[in-house]
């Protein structure tokens, strides 16, 4: 049962006036879709952005006339009209109609009601209350005229023409069409094409509605696995860092104890020649003491004592020997290592981005997943409605050139 709201146009909001299929499925009022389709430049369906058609011939009203009308819908929206109508019966005029009839479809009180079932033009009609029909009952109730006779029944379809005719345009203006069937039997093989078209459009429909399924169902797994990989990744930089502040650590303690041997060392070597500074200093005082005081004799006694002392200072001992080697510096070493991560961090860098997933061909006695060997991943077969026949991709990220065994 179609609602109110499917009736009306998506653009003047109007039941619709020649409803105009567009390649979508949408309707649209002829009218609207030429004042949308000049209003813009390359305009699509309102609904849905699919587009409407290519205007060949710069013509907007060409172009949708040359869209089908959905003369169902038309017939749905004529009914509905008549069923909003004041209730007032056609005949009195000022009495309220309770009853309609379906092939005539006009408003009837009860006494005319009664009358219109006695009459022998219209004794056949179905009249049934107005509170029980539907625009739908309404429109399948409504007689096929004749095409060229509005008030004449329609007993037979033109194919050649596409229009139904009755029996005495069949004999005149249809004679010498080829195909002139009886109506009845044309709308059984109409009824029966829908029947199958409408069984393909299910089929459709069920296959796309599972295919989007297994599409939604996939993204479901991608959101997990982001989620897991995401925490695999923080695990292992986690680690990675672990063992870098680890490693830090280590050298700054190695290089505080090298280091701190080389400044004992030192230390050691400046007390000496502090001590040695001392004696020389010392001596060299009670030297130019004694040159500037001491009497001659006494001067000779100690020229002969600072002598063989200033000799026992050994003073020719070598002062700019090598007190301090440079041990070997941890930062060229550092950096080598660092660098030695860095580019095999480059290196898994591009092969992530330049990695695909591979595709296979599989026979159609596979399983719908085959294990790969190669890092255990797994190839998900499609159905060929959705992915070729019977292709078989991988789920997970492959390396390029690299044989993979099933």
């Amino acid at each position: 049962m179609a609602e109110p709201d499917e009736r009306e146009c998506a653009v003047c909001t109007n039941d619709f006036t020649i409803p105009k299929i567009l390649p979508c499925g949408h309707h649209l009022c002829r009218e609207c879709v030429i004042s949308w389709m000049d209003s813009k430049s390359a305009a699509g369906c309102p609904l849905c952005r699919c587009p409407i058609a290519q205007q060949s011939d710069g013509s907007s009203s060409a172009t949708v006339d040359a869209l089908p009308t959905d003369f169902v819908m038309e017939a749905l929206v004529e009914s509905a009209r008549v069923l909003s109508k004041d209730h007032l019966c056609c005949v009195c005029e000022d009495v309220r109609a309770d009853f309609i009839c379906m092939q005539c479809q006009d408003m009837l009180c009860s006494a005319c009601a009664n009358v219109h079932k006695k009459l022998s033009v219209s004794r056949s009609h179905d009249v049934e209350s107005v509170s029980t029909v539907t625009p739908e009952r309404l429109a399948a109730s409504r007689p096929a005229l004749c095409a060229d006779h509005g008030d004449k029944q329609a007993e037979f379809f033109c194919r050649e023409h596409r229009l139904a005719v009755c029996s005495a345009c069949r004999s005149h203006k249809h004679k010498v069409c080829r195909e002139t069937n009886y109506l009845e039997d044309e709308k059984e093989l109409a009824q029966n094409s829908l029947n199958d078209l409408r069984k393909i459009l299910v089929e459709a429909e069920q296959k796309l509605e599972q295919a989007i399924g297994q599409v939604t169902s996939c993204l479901q797994e991608v959101d997990v696995s982001e989620q897991e990989d995401m925490a695999q990744v923080d695990k292992s930089c986690d680690r990675l860092q672990k063992l870098v502040e680890d490693f830090c650590n280590k050298l700054k303690e190695n290089t505080r104890t090298s280091h701190l041997k080389i400044r004992n060392s030192l230390r050691e070597v400046k007390t000496n020649f502090s001590n040695r500074l001392g004696k020389v200093t010392s001596h060299k005082h009670i030297l130019t003491r004694a040159t500037a005081v001491s009497p001659r004799p006494a001067l000779i006694h100690m020229t002969q004592t600072l002598t063989d002392r200033v000799i026992g200072l050994d003073l020719s001992a070598e002062l700019h020997q090598e007190v301090w080697v440079k041990p070997l510096s941890s930062v060229e070493w550092c950096q080598e290592v660092a660098g030695r991560i860095e580019n095999e961090l480059v290196k898994f860098s591009q092969q992530n981005t330049e990695s695909e997933p591979a595709a296979f061909v599989f026979h159609e006695n596979c399983g719908t997943n085959i294990r790969l060997k190669n890092f255990k991943m797994t190839a998900k077969k499609i159905e060929p409605y959705t992915l070729g026949n019977g292709q078989v991709v991988s789920r997970d990220a492959m390396s390029t050139n690299v044989l993979y065994e099933v």
